[in-house]
């Protein structure tokens, strides 16, 4: 078992007393965290790293994405969310293939490496292709096979069995660095019976689901107009939440919707950049946050973030918040990053990861705030939030293990992943494209 002894540090816990601790060491034995602060007397390292004029944080979360989705960055631009899916992504997503899958998520994890990103929950296809690149690259992850519950094809999914099988031969691979959940895509996709099915069989083998959840006005007034219930208390109803729970953008959810959220203890993840560039509106954070749920942040896929930056995401969540709010009070402080780090962690059914503390996972990330973008650090959570961007990461670490080093990464060909990606994506693009699916919750903005 390794041992690293990382000193002079500006260390950003994140834990339970948000600690800022300045030339500062933490030490590591094998995976885990020994010591932050004060070094035990009798450790020693078989490594020291001086990490002066650097800050070491957790590393990030993304919460909610489609990692393979890279293949998409581009390819729908200006347009309303139902044209987005109709007119090309669920067109394009007809000539879909393992492969593109797999180089897909590769060239996306190669982005979030870069830009301090340890871990995140993908919604997608083919995930045993994701499963593939996340033991080779050594990140985090929480993936569910997304499903439609089609009686009538269009399916890339897998049947409720199959994903069963699927989720028990998943959950802790990778040295215990992979989670797996159900994947149905969402209440106006999903017949109303594969939802209960659903539910009822994720409850029974202690399984959670991943899903999208009440994205527009139009999905909330259809769902009232069928159930008499928002889409958010359908899926209450429908027993959804009785289990680990993921909600993807939940923005029109009102007050009796926010009470269900914190009474489940559900995890929802906001998206702002998808959100502010669709114009779908602004998840009710702050009163989400209010009423103690687990708020996590997600760049969503490339296709529609056109980033997996969420460096910038943090920003987005702050700002669409206060212009929504005209208070540039709200949301202040470290609350982004808790949203990124710890939160993330406990949305993906990490356990004693997303802070830094004794006891705790060895993922970190190290910053360089010497560049003159930081100049000058008055405030340290302040320089990460306003000024921090991918290209400031040097070195990633997960489970003691390090994935990059002064910008070197370590457990991937960059050049062989740009090569298999461009590949696959022209086999992909040289397919016939069908309707894969259709979209029909935003059918009345149109009329």
């Amino acid at each position: 078992m390794s041992s690293l002894l990382i000193e002079h540090a500006t260390i950003v816990t994140l834990d339970n007393e948000n600690r800022i601790l300045h030339d500062a060491a933490i030490a590591i034995a094998g995976k885990r965290i020994l010591a932050v602060g004060d070094t035990p007397p009798d450790f020693r390292p078989d490594e020291r790293l001086d990490a002066g004029g650097r800050i070491v944080m957790p590393g990030l979360y993304n919460a909610h994405t489609h990692a393979a989705m890279t293949f998409a960055r581009g390819y729908a631009e200006d347009l309303p969310l139902d044209r987005w899916f109709n007119e090309r992504i669920w067109r394009l997503e007809s000539a879909l293939t393992s492969d593109m899958v797999y180089w897909g998520t590769m060239l996306a994890i190669v982005e979030m490496i870069r830009g301090g990103v340890i871990g995140f929950a993908d919604h997608y296809f083919y995930m045993d292709r994701v499963v593939q690149a996340v033991c080779e690259s050594g990140v985090r992850a929480n993936v569910a096979w997304g499903v439609f519950g089609s009686d009538t094809g269009g399916e890339v999914g897998i049947t409720i069995p199959e994903t069963v099988a699927f989720v028990k031969a998943t959950q802790g691979a990778a040295d215990g660095r992979l989670r797996a959940m159900f994947g149905p895509h969402s209440p106006y996709m999903c017949p109303d019976h594969f939802l209960a099915r659903t539910a009822a069989v994720a409850v029974r083998e202690n399984i959670g689901v991943h899903i999208h959840v009440a994205e527009t006005p139009e999905q909330v007034t259809l769902s009232e107009a069928a159930y008499d219930m928002t889409p958010i208390e359908f899926l209450a109803h429908r027993g959804l939440f009785e289990t680990h729970t993921i909600v993807a953008h939940a923005i029109y959810a009102n007050d009796v919707d926010i009470a269900i959220l914190a009474q489940k203890d559900v995890n929802v993840v906001q998206c702002p950049s998808t959100h502010l560039r669709y114009a779908m509106g602004v998840t009710r954070v702050p009163d989400m946050l209010a009423q103690g749920v687990n708020v996590a942040l997600g760049t969503d896929g490339a296709g529609s973030s056109a980033a997996l930056n969420m460096w910038r995401e943090m920003r987005l969540a702050v700002l669409t918040q206060r212009q929504q709010h005209c208070d540039p009070t709200v949301m202040g402080g470290a609350t982004p990053l808790y949203m990124a780090a710890p939160n993330g962690a406990r949305a993906l059914g990490f356990e004693q990861a997303g802070a830094l503390q004794p006891g705790y996972a060895a993922d970190l990330i190290i910053i360089d705030s010497t560049a003159s973008h930081f100049q000058p650090i008055h405030d340290v959570i302040a320089a990460l939030i306003w000024c921090a961007g991918p290209a400031d990461v040097r070195d990633v670490m997960v489970d003691g293990r390090w994935l990059m080093r002064e910008r070197e990464l370590l457990t991937i060909d960059e050049a062989a992943v740009q090569q298999g990606f461009q590949t696959a994506l022209q086999e992909m693009m040289a397919r016939p494209l069908e309707q894969f699916q259709v979209y029909e919750a935003g059918a009345e903005e149109q009329t």
